[in-house]
């Protein structure tokens, strides 16, 4: 009760932003269960349309941050018996280099009070009565958790899917068990929590899941795949030219051997 009172401007707020979309998706002839779920679609991409530049942001930063992975690694070496140093040095390597601490987080963080004040619009008495008993596809009634759990199962992956595209956009941290953890950890929480969620909910979530792969495989990972690429194919062709050179330094002396002995020959 503390959280919804917590929320309330926010939910009061969505609430008169979700009523104007859904009048339209009705006065445009879409009635019954499919109405409110294609206002919440609608709400969602507009949320998720805002969110966009933090994540662009988001991804400038972790970029940053991966870039000064190897100086901060130094400091660790040499501060290591001095933690507080290390850290200091730390700091003002993050405000030499224009590396902010937080942008990469505030993306992932966003969307929580974003779900918690939704949920106060969908369960609301009002709101609640006028979902209820509507159906969607396989969903019997928007305003009841999904029985079959297959929206608890989506919004898991469409909660892990992007984390995991995130690590392997930032090696650096890919392999970190705590990261890795953290994801899956995530991913089962809004699994567990989806279960006693009104599915008209969920479907937010899943749809704002579904936005969140386009975005990071689009700003995060498909980048970082290219980069990687090129440089692979930098080292490459910096391998070739290299044992280009010793194949042709070899067959100059061994050409330059071969003249020697049949001048020496010529001479006996």
């Amino acid at each position: 009760m503390y959280m919804l009172k917590l929320f309330a401007p926010i939910t009061k707020f969505f609430t008169i932003i979700f009523e104007a979309i859904h009048n339209l998706v009705v006065s445009l002839g879409v009635t019954g269960g499919a109405s409110y779920v294609l206002a919440i679609t609608i709400l969602t991409v507009i949320i998720r349309a805002c969110l966009l530049p933090f994540n662009i942001k988001s991804a400038k930063s972790s970029k940053k941050m991966q870039e000064i992975q190897p100086e901060v690694k130094k400091i660790q070496e040499k501060y290591k018996n001095d933690p507080q140093k290390a850290q200091m040095e730390m700091m003002n390597l993050y405000k030499e280099k224009n590396v902010s601490m937080t942008g990469g987080c505030l993306p992932a963080l966003l969307p929580l009070p974003i779900l918690m004040a939704l949920y106060g619009v969908f369960y609301s008495a009002s709101m609640k009565a006028q979902i209820e008993g509507l159906s969607f596809l396989w969903i019997k009634d928007l305003a009841q958790p999904d029985k079959l759990f297959i929206l608890p199962i989506l919004a898991a992956l469409t909660t892990y899917i992007p984390s995991y595209l995130m690590t392997k956009a930032t090696p650096a941290n890919s392999g970190t068990p705590n990261m890795s953890g953290m994801n899956i950890g995530m991913s089962l929480m809004m699994a567990f929590m989806s279960i006693n969620f009104q599915s008209i909910l969920v479907i937010y979530w899943v749809v704002g899941g579904l936005i969140q792969i386009a975005n990071t495989y689009f700003i995060n990972y498909r980048p970082a795949k290219k980069e990687a690429l090129e440089l692979k194919e930098k080292e490459e062709a910096k391998k070739e030219a290299l044992d280009g050179s010793k194949f042709f330094m070899q067959n100059y002396e061994e050409t330059n051997k071969a003249s020697k002995k049949k001048k020496k020959k010529k001479k006996n």
